[in-house]
């Protein structure tokens, strides 16, 4: 029996102790590795970490800070990307997966999302008096929605059929 069918059912911690570290190469059924990238974005108030897939598409990712680095649980955003390789992982292994969908019907469904919070967020900033919580909270939203705008630019200047916004220049790494 080949040593790597001795490593089926183990974890993937297990299984690379078990081959000596060396893994390169190998398809250690039923798990498959799809190459990431990990990426660190300086922000205001700390430092965005991102995994990334080959295309550089956002897999998941968390603000790390002074305070969160040392707890071991934090709030992590799982990107599109992410969730249709789980999806696609789900179905090769017989769990139930999510439904496939319309992605057009998809995409309007998140502008709306999108558009919604928006609003909200341009609603809490309209107050009759600004008070230094509002001044925390406009520049915490101030971060956000430039976090935010910096990234959908950037994704979707990458999209076949995009055109650029006429409304002002492209970021510079994202005309290159």
């Amino acid at each position: 029996m080949p040593k790597q069918n001795d490593l089926f059912g183990k974890t993937f911690d297990q299984q690379v102790i078990a081959t000596g570290g060396d893994i390169d190469g190998k398809d250690i059924t039923p798990n498959r590795r799809i190459a990431a990238e990990i990426v660190f974005e300086p922000m205001m108030t700390g430092i965005r970490v991102t995994a990334r897939d080959r295309e550089h598409r956002l897999l998941w990712g968390f603000v790390a800070d002074a305070e969160s680095v040392n707890q071991v649980h934090c709030l992590v955003a799982v990107y599109e990307t992410l969730q249709t390789l789980v999806g696609e992982e789900l179905r090769r292994g017989g769990f139930p997966a999510p439904a496939l969908t319309d992605p057009v019907k998809d995409a309007q469904q998140a502008l709306g999302e999108l558009e919604r919070t928006v609003s909200w967020l341009r609603r809490s900033l309209d107050v009759k008096k600004v008070t230094p919580p509002t001044l925390e909270r406009a520049r915490a939203i101030a971060r956000i929605a430039s976090d935010a705008n910096q990234q959908v630019t950037l994704e979707a200047t990458a999209l076949k059929g995009m055109k650029p916004r006429a409304d002002r220049p492209l970021p510079k790494h994202a005309s290159e």
